[in-house]
């Protein structure tokens, strides 16, 4: 049998809520210019990395806010992704050097905050840890430092009234309104090219993870950002060769 060509789109996948309502509420209701349902200064949509930091200084500031997360745990995304489970972020925990700001560079998935107990070196000793010990982490961090998280909130029709206030509901139709609205919810959508032949393309998010499938394959990767190179990664062992194609050169961090 011949060599079989793969390919791949390669992208982080996040959806995090549909942009719908039962039809119960008028968006143009001019009464949404007079009540404020379930009010919060701020409002942070998401519990991952992004959602959680910038939650941590707004508590430490004293802010109103609340945190909305559609799923039941913080860092939901990192329970599928990435698919094969080893992060790219480095956690290089030994660098021979005392200083705190020097070795942060060197740690990429600790948040900040005011807990040493909340290193992420203390999860995990490896260089490139397992994506469950982030997930690990991540609930702690929300945990320990009583972060304000609603979780199993699906948020949809975020919109900006007359008035400067915005308003959303989640997936029970209860309405909350807020100041300031922060989105923090990641890539949303699949990036998938269209061309002659695109129906042929496998998603990253719905990639085999069982090595036996790639051996002597030609692989052919769009896209060379992290999940391009989680693939890679992965398969380079078992392949006859890995072709990758960017729009740009490869940026590290």
């Amino acid at each position: 049998m011949g060599l079989v060509r793969l390919v791949f789109i390669c992208c982080f996948v996040f959806v995090y809520g549909e942009n719908k309502h039962d039809g119960s509420i008028k968006h143009d209701d001019p009464m949404l210019n007079t009540e404020t349902p379930n009010y919060k200064e701020y409002c942070v949509i998401g519990a991952g990395p992004g959602g959680l930091q910038i939650a941590y200084f707004l508590e430490n500031a004293g802010r109103d806010y609340l945190v909305f997360e559609k799923d039941h745990m913080a860092g939901s995304f990192f329970q599928k992704y990435p698919i094969h489970r080893r992060l790219l972020s480095i956690n290089k925990i030994f660098t021979g050097k005392t200083n705190k700001e020097f070795n942060m560079r060197h740690d990429w998935n600790s948040l900040i905050s005011n807990d040493d107990s909340l290193k992420f070196g203390k999860y995990s000793k490896e260089f490139y840890p397992n994506a469950d010990s982030l997930l690990e982490y991540l609930n702690d961090y929300a945990t320990k430092l009583n972060l304000k998280v609603q979780y199993n909130s699906t948020m949809h029709d975020i919109l900006k009234r007359k008035d400067g206030l915005f308003q959303m509901w989640d997936q029970h139709n209860n309405a909350y309104t807020c100041k300031y609205m922060i989105v923090a919810t990641g890539v949303s959508e699949p990036i998938a090219p269209k061309f002659a032949g695109d129906h042929l393309i496998e998603g990253y998010e719905n990639l085999s993870t069982n090595l036996s499938d790639y051996k002597g394959q030609s692989v052919f990767i769009f896209g060379r950002g992290n999940a391009a190179n989680d693939v890679a990664n992965f398969i380079n062992g078992v392949t006859a060769v890995v072709h990758m194609l960017g729009r740009s050169p490869t940026r590290l961090a």
